[in-house]
């Protein structure tokens, strides 16, 4: 049976290959009349692109008149039609009717293995073991070797190959340790730790994005994540403002343009905005991040910088390259609030950002500071109940100022407690969480630490 079906397939071979031989021959006007075809589809794909909004007029005259230029160029071609020669015809066709299918079957005799199973199940599971193997054995020899920037960049790309996501980001990690000036570096650790997260930009990814900008300010992948977390951040003129940026700078042959345009048109879309009426703007000046290299993590704390980490909770966690990027991403962010303190969404991501850093005094500002903007949203609320609860240290003049602004949260009223208790007015502390503790539900696990406190007191 095996070799009938070998022999039919060699008949379909040789076929293939005599019937250019065999049959008339075509003129080249055909080939271009199918050129013209697809050029007419992309002016209209121009039309369509204008009235949904992604191309202004002026983009979509220039692509107009270089589709109509290449237009132009095929139709000189369609008059000059060529013709096949023939000679030779007759030998060539008889030469691949005798040489092909007994060349086959000799080389299969020689290299094939006749005997060998139709197919071979367990072959895949085989080859995807000896893959990881080898994996395997080249992330060993990098904890050998933990300086060599191409066994750690072959490292990155297989895991990412792979879909081992968090992986491939430490390989990244290891890269920008040992080569800080490269930028793709950078955004291939962004955009792993993006991957990881289910497509949701962290921080520590925000932070990578941001000092890929700051090495190569065109780099395409940072400006894109960069506005697709102002997307999910809700900031939608933002994210259009990015990748408006972002396609205008775009070379003409960038195949990903088109999946951004849409992406940009699926969002405008759904936000009820015009993406023309849009100012263009580079993700840097959006997420109000200067050029100029973040000071390191070391002098902003001897300044008493309030975004500087917590850099003992830190050691081992991550490099001071990747806390200088984070640090810079906080100043950046923490500087914008002060002069927009009516972004929700921003002070949220301030305190997941002071969160990264483990500084824990200024996550709770953050996070108090939206509780003041929207009293009724219970994400403020969770990340700041769980913050208090596992800090029992006394907070900052600046916390508790801000505590008394949101006087009527139970949260503000446990920490305004901390600070009396801190004080030595156990009084006034026993108050104050009795306050709060009575907003509580009984199974809320601050109600269950108040008690505690309380309790402490006497």
């Amino acid at each position: 049976m095996i070799w009938v079906l070998i022999a039919v397939m060699t008949l379909a071979v040789v076929a293939a290959l005599l019937w250019p031989l065999l049959r008339a021959p075509a003129p080249a006007a055909a080939r271009a009349e199918y050129d013209l075809t697809v050029f007419r589809d992309q002016l209209d794909e121009v039309e369509r692109d204008v009235a949904r909004g992604v191309l202004t007029e002026g983009e979509a005259e220039a692509a107009r008149i270089e589709i109509k230029r290449r237009m132009l160029a095929t139709s000189k071609r369609a008059d000059a039609p060529t013709r096949e020669h023939r000679r030779g015809r007759p030998l060539m066709t008889a030469a691949l009717a005798i040489v092909v299918p007994f060349t086959g079957l000799g080389l299969y005799l020689m290299v094939g293995t006749p005997t060998m199973p139709a197919s071979n199940p367990a072959l895949a599971s085989q080859q995807a073991t000896e893959m990881a193997g080898l994996v395997d054995k080249l992330a060993a020899r990098m904890k050998e070797q933990p300086n060599d920037p191409q066994g750690w960049t072959l490292l990155a790309r297989t895991y990412r190959e792979m879909q081992r996501y968090p992986d491939a980001a430490e390989a990244y990690r290891n890269l920008m340790r040992l080569e800080p000036d490269e930028a793709d570096h950078f955004a291939g650790f962004g955009e792993m730790l993006t991957a990881a997260n289910g497509g949701n930009v962290t921080p520590e990814a925000h932070a990578a994005f941001v000092q890929t900008l700051r090495i190569a300010r065109d780099e395409p992948r940072a400006q894109f994540y960069l506005g697709l977390e102002q997307a999910q951040a809700g900031e939608t003129a933002n994210a259009l403002a990015i990748w408006r940026a972002l396609t205008a700078s775009a070379p003409p042959d960038a195949t990903w343009v088109p999946t951004v345009r849409n992406q940009m048109f699926e969002l405008a879309s759904s936000a009820n905005l015009p993406p023309m009426g849009i100012e263009p703007r580079h993700a840097l000046d959006v997420v109000g991040v200067s050029t100029p290299a973040a000071p390191a993590p070391q002098a902003a704390a001897a300044n008493n910088d309030p975004t500087a980490p917590n850099m003992n909770a830190l050691q081992g966690q991550y490099s001071p390259e990747n806390i200088a990027m984070i640090q810079g991403m906080v100043g950046g962010l923490a500087a914008k609030l002060e002069a927009d303190p009516s972004d929700f969404n921003g002070w949220m991501l301030l305190g997941k950002s002071y969160t990264v850093i483990k500084n824990t005094d200024g996550a709770k500002q953050a996070y108090l500071h939206a509780i003041k903007l929207k009293p009724t949203e219970a994400g403020p609320r969770a990340q700041l109940d769980a913050l208090v609860l596992q800090d029992g240290a006394a907070p900052s003049p600046a916390l508790v100022k801000l505590a008394a602004e949101v006087r009527d949260e139970p949260l503000a009223l446990y920490i305004l407690g901390q600070d009396k208790a801190a004080a030595g007015d156990n009084a006034a502390a026993q108050k104050l969480w009795q306050d709060a503790s009575a907003q509580l539900p009984a199974s809320a696990p601050l109600k269950a630490e108040i008690a505690r406190r309380v309790a402490a007191l006497k």
